[in-house]
């Protein structure tokens, strides 16, 4: 089934703040995160049944390397991709 990938503006600025984060430590770590981030995304998008349902139809996808979470749900032929979180980061 082809799946048509929909990515919300929080995720977008949560990636964003993602590669600035990093960024201020390295620009090639920076460009490695962002790169496993987006490659997490990918492979959900190819397969987004393979994440098990964790709170209020809420599926998880943890990036490979990066400690990031994106966190999506699956409506028919459509995957929406809500947060993307940092896992080991506390915000106020």
């Amino acid at each position: 089934m082809n799946y048509q990938l929909n990515i919300s503006d929080e995720a977008k600025l949560d990636i964003k703040d993602a590669k600035k984060y990093y960024a201020d430590i390295d620009k090639i770590l920076a460009k490695k995160c962002i790169t496993d981030i987006l490659n997490t995304i990918d492979r959900l998008a190819q397969n987004p049944l393979h994440h098990q349902v964790r709170y209020r139809n809420v599926r998880i996808a943890f990036a490979a390397t990066f400690p990031y979470g994106i966190h999506y749900i699956i409506e028919k032929e459509n995957i929406f991709v809500l947060r993307v979180f940092h896992t080991k980061r506390f915000f106020k």
